[in-house]
């Protein structure tokens, strides 16, 4: 039987998941949490849940808590598309952490910046943010992602979708290229796949039933679809 245990996470994160109400983990937890604990880069394919979040949220938390040293620089940056994930994500994290000392902090665009900008002034381990307002405040020197330790890009097809790749850019290249990096997308087209291939450093492939590395996804293969096909590739 599955259980989170088995995946060797630590005690207050399994303490905080249950009082949450989650007995056991979901088949791309059980295949993909035990992969980002071991530091492996992980390209994973799973529609929008909070089973999703859950999936690389545990995980990022146990490898910070596992060094918890005195620091004023943000060691894990999760990048969104929209504000609504944005806040999702830090509620997530909020209800994981809920025995560890570590903060979190969501940052997007349509709001005054100034409370933001007051949180960012206290230590932030976890930031979560929009690619546009995190650029804004990167370019106002107000963060610095130097010390960059996990990446995630979660909903990584929208925000290509979202015309955002130029910004996804503009921000790989102010992280240290030493990072661990965790990619998620609900679907997996083409244009997705070859933007990952240029980020990830031998990765697996997580989905909700087997982890394989990424090389062995790629077939050289010519599919002819339907026009409509084309949009949209489910993976």
């Amino acid at each position: 039987m599955m259980n989170f245990k088995n995946l060797n996470l630590i005690n207050p994160i399994i303490r905080a998941a249950t009082e949450a109400g989650y007995s056991k983990p979901t088949e791309i937890q059980y295949t993909a949490i035990p992969q980002i604990l071991a530091g492996r880069d992980i390209i994973g394919c799973a529609e929008t849940s909070a089973e999703k979040t859950a999936t690389f949220a545990m995980p990022i938390l146990q490898l910070l808590k596992k060094y918890t040293p005195e620091h004023k620089e943000i060691r894990a940056l999760i990048l969104t598309p929209t504000r609504e994930l944005a806040l999702e994500i830090e509620e997530n994290l909020g209800v994981y952490s809920k025995y560890l000392p570590l903060s979190q902090l969501s940052i997007y665009g349509g709001v005054l910046a100034g409370s933001q900008l007051a949180a960012l002034r206290k230590r932030v381990d976890i930031l979560v943010a929009t690619p546009g307002r995190l650029l804004d405040l990167v370019n106002q020197r107000h963060i610095d992602l130097s010390k960059i330790e996990i990446l995630v890009l979660d909903e990584t097809d929208r925000m290509l979708d979202m015309g955002l790749v130029s910004d996804l850019k503009k921000i790989l290249k102010l992280v240290s290229p030493k990072k661990q990096t965790l990619f998620f997308s609900a679907t997996l087209p083409l244009n997705v796949r070859k933007f990952a291939e240029t980020i990830l450093n031998n990765p697996v492939e997580v989905t909700g039933n087997a982890t394989y590395p990424l090389s062995q996804t790629m077939d050289p293969s010519v599919f002819f679809l339907e026009k409509e096909s084309k949009k949209k590739m489910i993976c």
